[in-house]
């Protein structure tokens, strides 16, 4: 799979999310015996509609602690199981009530795992949420205001102005989304604080430190070591 600038191989434990309007390079390699077997399932506008308003609070929550925002992302054990209940439904011709179950149970196994958020993406959304979903694409990215507009089909100055009346900005969100990613890889992994840095798009481990100790009052070193004098 090609996006952007990211190349990714998909195995037969991965889901690949293909939001509506996004360009995707896809390139099928057979297996030993010449094979290639996928299948393809195709969310209505209506569902993911109802989907969100019914789970949006939780939704939200989940993305704002997710790992990324990843288009080619691992069948978990809930995932594979929601995803099998709804192909056997669909291939048994069940009711549709059936069929938007199962779809909302692939859709909520993905988004408890932080993975869902390419395809919740609306353009009703307020424009800073897509930004942010975007930049958590690839957040080592060479990102800039022209590039992200590019991205969502708007000048420059149409999307600085934009997020202005959303009292926003773009380089607010650049760094939201960086030190967010890197505080939870922080917490969550035993990552190098220097590839944490990298990662998350800091030329330097050490520029990396001064942002986050100016943002969370700490360095990322500090942080480590209290996470293990509490445990």
């Amino acid at each position: 799979m090609q996006w952007d600038n990211r190349e990714m191989r998909a195995g037969p434990q991965d889901l690949i999310l293909m939001p509506a309007g996004r360009e995707l390079g896809v390139t099928n390699k057979p297996g030993a015996l010449g094979n290639y077997i996928a299948d393809t399932v195709t969310f209505s506008q209506e569902l993911l509609s109802s989907f969100r308003a019914r789970h949006g609070v939780e939704i939200h929550a989940r993305l704002s602690h997710a790992s990324s925002a990843e288009l080619c992302v691992p069948l978990d054990r809930h995932t594979t199981d929601a995803w099998e209940n709804l192909l056997a439904c669909l291939t048994t011709d069940a009711p549709q009530a059936l069929r938007t179950h199962y779809g909302e149970g692939v859709l909520l196994a993905l988004s408890l795992a932080g993975y869902a958020g390419p395809l919740l993406i609306d353009r009703r959304d307020p424009l800073g949420a897509r930004v942010q979903q975007l930049l958590m694409l690839d957040p080592a990215a060479s990102w800039t205001v022209a590039r992200v507009a590019e991205h969502l089909h708007l000048s420059a100055s149409t999307l600085r102005r934009r997020l202005a009346n959303e009292s926003s900005s773009f380089s607010h969100i650049l760094e939201q989304v960086r030190m967010g990613l890197a505080l939870q890889w922080l917490q969550s992994t035993i990552r190098p604080i220097g590839e944490i840095a990298e990662a998350c798009g800091y030329a330097s481990a050490s520029r990396f430190s001064v942002r986050f100790r100016q943002r969370y009052g700490l360095s990322p070193r500090a942080l480590r070591a209290a996470q293990l004098l509490s445990i």
